[in-house]
C-alpha cells in the first residue's frame, strides 16, 4: 500500500504540469525557500545538540566505564579491609596490591584511554600498586619497579592528585596536569576508601588527556564543520585544546561569553538551552553539554554564518528553478515515486518493530537522508533487539548462579507443560540445609559460594537439558523432563547420596540438603499445584529432621508447618544457655554458637568472636585451668560417644574479664564432622542463689 500523501502529491503535481510546468515550479519553489527560511535556525539548533550529546555521550560513556573500573576494585578492597592495621602488614599489602592488579588487567583491556593505574596506602605515604602503558597499544608496566631500579626507592607519585582528592573526601576527576612521571597530559579519576571513618587506601586511574583532546579535535565530519568545536571547563570560558593541554581562556580567541555561568549550568544538563557568545564581534550560539568529569563539550556557531548558509541555498533553489521548469513534466513523478517505495519500506518495518518484531531488513545504500534514515532505523531495531534479548535472559536468570529465576522457572516449565501436556515428568523442590548457620559461621561469600556450587551440582546430575532454576535464598528446583517415576527416583537417590562440599578461602565444607518432589503423570496438574506439592514435600522432610528426601504424598496435606516455627534458629537464638559445639579433639574447631555465647564473652559479632578464639575451643578458657580441661576432655575422647559431664573453669572475655563458668558437655557423631561436643554454659554466679539454698554449711564448695 502506497502512502496516501504521495499519491494526492502526484495528482497535484500532474495537474500544475498540465495547467502550466513554469507556475507549478515558481510557486513550489518560493514555498521551499519561504520554509527554509524560518525552520534553517531550528534546524542548525537541533544539529548542534545533537553533535554535542552523540559525542558527549562516546565521551562518557568512557569516563562510566573508567569510574566502574575503579569503583569496583575499590569496593573489592574495601570488602577485604576489616581493620586498618591490616594495611601495616607487608604481606597483606602486597595480597591487596594483587588483586587490584587482577581487577584492573580484566577491565582495562578494551579501554584504550587509561594509560595508568595505582594504589595508594595515604597513611603509609606510598604507592602499593602503580602501572602504566607507553603506548596505546602495549601492555602496562610497573612503575614502581623501574623506579626502585633507578633511584633505589619507590617516590609517592600524584601527590598533588592525592592531595586534591583529601580534601574533596570523595570520589572526584581532578583537572587536566602534567606527570613527569607518564610524560603526558592526564586527568585522573581517583577513589577514596575508608574504615573506621580513617581514609586507608586511594584507587585510581589515568587517562590519556591528549589522546583525548585529540580525538574530539579530529577533522570534523561531514555536516560539522560549519562551526568550532571546544572542550571547555564547567564556566565555560577556559578551552582544553591540543596545543593548550592546561587550558587557554577563550578571550584570548576574541571568544567571549555573553551570558553568566549558571546558565550554562543549565544548557550543560538540557538540550532545550542554547549559551550565548560573542566570536570575532559576530554574535554566536552554542550548544553544550556537560561531561561527567565536569567539563563541558561545546558546538559554537556565528548566527550570520548561520543564515549565509540560508542565503547559498536560496542561490541554489533559484538556479534549480529552471531545471524544475524543464524537467517538471517527468522528473518529479519519477522521483516521487522512487522515494514513496523507499519511505514506505521504513514505515513498513517501523509498524513490524511496533509489533514487537525486530527482524527486519532494510538495505538501502542511497547516499541522502532516506538512506541514512533507513540505515539508522536498521542499527535502532539491531540495538533494541539486542537490549530486549539481553533484558529477557536477565529478568529470567539468577544472577549469582547463573541458572533460572522463579520467573524463568515458571515460563520454561509452563511452556514445556503446554507442549507436552501428556508426557511424564517430576517436579523437585530443595533446600540447602542449615544455610544461615554457613552465611553466620564463615561469611556470606562463603554462601554464596555454596549456592554457586549447589547450582553446578544440580547441573551435573540432573543434566543440562532439564529446567534448573533458583526459586529464592537457599531454594531450588528443578523439573525433570520426559521421566518416569522410577528414573525421577533413582536421579533424586543418587544426586542425595553424593557427597557436597564447597570450597571456601581454602577449606573444604560440606553441606546437606532437604529435597521434596511430585511426579507429573501427563493428567494436566496445574504448575502451580505441582509447586504447591513439591513444596509440602520439602516441608515434611524438614519436620522430620532435614538431610533427606521425599515424594508428595496426599497425607503431606495435614503436616502442621507451624511446628518448623521451633527451628534451630529460633531456639538457639532464644536459648538462655550458651551453647558451644566444636570438634572433638583438644583444640578442637569451633563449628556453632548462638547469641547467649556471643554475650558470655562480651562479643558483638561472630566474626570477633571467631578472631578473639582462633576458632579454637581451648582458648576460650583462662590459662589457669586450661590443662584440667584438657586432662578430662582427654579422657572423655577415650570412652564411648553419650556419656554427659559437668566441670567448672574460668574464661577470659573481650573486654579482658574474668568469668567463672558451669558447663555440661558430651560427645556424639556428626554426620558431617565426625564426633562433635556440645557443651551449655553458664556463668556461676547465676547458679549460687539455687546451690546455696541446697547446702548445708559442712558442704565443700571446691
Amino acid at each position: 500500500m502506497k502512502l496516501k500523501l504521495f499519491y494526492s502529491f502526484k495528482r497535484k503535481v500532474l495537474a500544475v504540469c498540465l495547467a502550466g510546468m513554469i507556475l507549478m515550479a515558481l510557486c513550489v519553489g518560493g514555498i521551499s525557500l519561504w520554509t527554509i527560511s524560518h525552520l534553517t535556525y531550528d534546524y542548525e539548533i537541533q544539529n548542534m545538540n545533537h553533535l554535542v550529546d552523540t559525542k558527549a555521550t562516546i565521551i562518557n560513556d568512557e569516563l562510566l566505564r573508567s569510574e566502574s573500573i575503579v569503583n569496583y576494585a575499590a569496593n573489592s578492597v574495601s570488602r577485604k579491609i576489616s581493620d586498618p592495621d591490616q594495611l601495616r602488614n607487608p604481606a597483606f599489602q602486597q595480597r591487596l596490591a594483587q588483586s587490584v592488579d587482577h581487577d584492573f588487567q580484566d577491565a582495562t583491556t578494551n579501554l584504550h584511554i587509561i594509560c595508568s593505574y595505582y594504589l595508594y596506602y595515604p597513611s603509609e605515604n606510598i604507592s602499593a600498586l602503580w602501572k602504566a602503558s607507553r603506548g596505546h597499544d602495549s601492555m602496562f608496566y610497573d612503575v614502581l619497579a623501574q623506579q626502585r631500579g633507578e633511584s633505589g626507592q619507590a617516590a609517592p607519585r600524584h601527590v598533588v592528585a592525592f592531595a586534591y582528592l583529601m580534601d574533596q573526601g570523595k570520589a572526584a576527576w581532578t583537572q587536566p596536569y602534567y606527570s613527569p612521571y607518564l610524560n603526558r597530559y592526564i586527568i585522573s579519576y581517583l577513589r577514596p576508601i575508608y574504615e573506621d571513618g580513617v581514609m586507608v587506601a586511594i584507587i585510581g586511574v589515568d587517562l590519556d588527556f591528549q589522546a583525548f583532546i585529540d580525538r574530539l579535535y579530529a577533522k570534523p565530519s561531514e555536516g560539522e564543520e560549519h562551526g568550532m568545536i571546544i572542550l571547555s571547563d564547567a564556566t565555560g570560558t577556559v578551552e582544553y585544546s591540543p596545543e593548550k593541554p592546561l587550558g587557554m581562556p577563550l578571550v584570548d580567541k576574541d571568544i567571549h561569553l555573553v551570558d553568566t555561568s549558571d546558565k550554562v549550568a543549565e544548557a550543560s544538563q538540557t538540550d532545550n538551552t542554547m549559551v550565548t557568545y560573542t566570536w570575532d564581534g559576530q554574535q554566536s550560539i552554542a550548544g553544550i553539554k556537560g561531561l561527567r568529569n565536569g567539563m563541558n563539550f561545546i558546538d559554537l556557531r556565528q548566527i550570520p554564518q548561520i543564515y549565509d548558509r540560508t542565503h547559498k541555498a536560496f542561490m541554489q533553489m533559484g538556479m534549480g528553478l529552471v531545471a524544475v521548469c524543464i524537467l517538471a513534466s517527468l522528473l518529479p513523478l519519477y522521483m516521487i515515486s522512487r522515494l514513496s517505495e523507499r519511505l514506505q519500506l521504513v514505515i513498513e518495518a517501523a509498524k513490524e518493530v511496533g509489533e514487537g518484531n525486530y527482524d527486519v531488513k532494510l538495505h538501502d545504500m542511497h547516499p541522502d537522508d532516506i538512506g541514512e534514515l533507513s540505515r539508522n532505523f536498521q542499527a535502532m531495531a539491531e540495538k533494541v533487539a539486542a537490549a530486549q534479548e539481553n533484558l529477557t535472559y536477565m529478568s529470567q536468570h539468577d544472577a549469582l548462579t547463573g541458572i533460572l529465576n522463579r520467573m524463568g522457572l515458571d515460563k520454561e516449565v509452563a511452556d514445556w507443560l503446554k507442549a507436552h501436556p501428556a508426557s511424564h515428568g517430576a517436579l523437585v523442590s530443595l533446600d540447602l540445609d542449615g544455610f544461615k548457620f554457613i552465611n553466620d559461621l564463615h561469611g556470606h561469600m562463603a554462601g554464596d559460594e555454596a549456592l554457586r556450587t549447589l547450582a553446578k551440582d544440580l547441573i551435573e546430575s540432573f543434566g543440562h537439558d532439564q529446567i534448573i532454576g533458583r526459586n529464592g535464598g537457599d531454594e531450588f528446583v528443578v523439573f525433570m523432563k520426559d521421566t518416569e517415576p522410577e528414573q525421577a527416583e533413582k536421579v533424586i537417590k543418587a544426586f542425595f547420596n553424593k557427597v557436597k562440599t564447597f570450597t571456601y578461602d581454602g577449606e573444604i565444607h560440606a553441606f546437606s540438603v532437604s529435597i521434596g518432589y511430585t511426579l507429573y503423570k501427563g493428567d494436566g496438574t496445574s504448575l502451580s499445584r505441582l509447586f504447591h506439592q513439591s513444596d509440602t514435600a520439602l516441608y515434611a522432610v524438614k519436620l522430620r529432621g532435614r538431610n533427606h528426601y521425599r515424594a508428595y504424598e496426599p497425607t503431606m496435606e495435614n503436616l502442621n508447618r507451624t511446628s518448623l516455627g521451633f527451628n534451630l534458629e529460633t531456639i538457639t537464638k532464644n536459648l538462655p544457655l550458651a551453647l558451644l559445639v566444636t570438634e572433638a579433639k583438644e583444640d578442637g574447631k569451633i563449628l556453632f554458637i548462638n547469641k547467649a555465647m556471643l554475650d558470655l564473652l562480651d562479643c558483638r559479632s561472630v566474626t570477633e568472636f571467631m578472631a578473639f578464639t582462633e576458632e579454637k575451643q581451648n582458648h576460650i578458657i583462662c590459662e589457669c585451668d586450661r590443662e584440667r580441661v584438657r586432662q578430662l576432655t582427654e579422657q572423655q575422647l577415650l570412652e564411648d560417644a553419650g556419656k554427659t559431664y559437668s566441670v567448672t573453669y574460668c574464661i577470659r572475655t573481650v573486654k579482658g574479664q574474668r568469668k567463672h563458668i558451669f558447663s555440661v558437655w558430651r560427645m556424639a557423631d556428626n554426620p558431617n564432622y565426625g564426633r562433635v561436643f556440645y557443651a551449655t554454659l553458664v556463668e556461676q554466679k547465676f547458679l549460687w542463689p539455687f546451690v546455696s539454698e541446697h547446702l548445708s554449711e559442712d558442704d565443700d564448695l571446691t
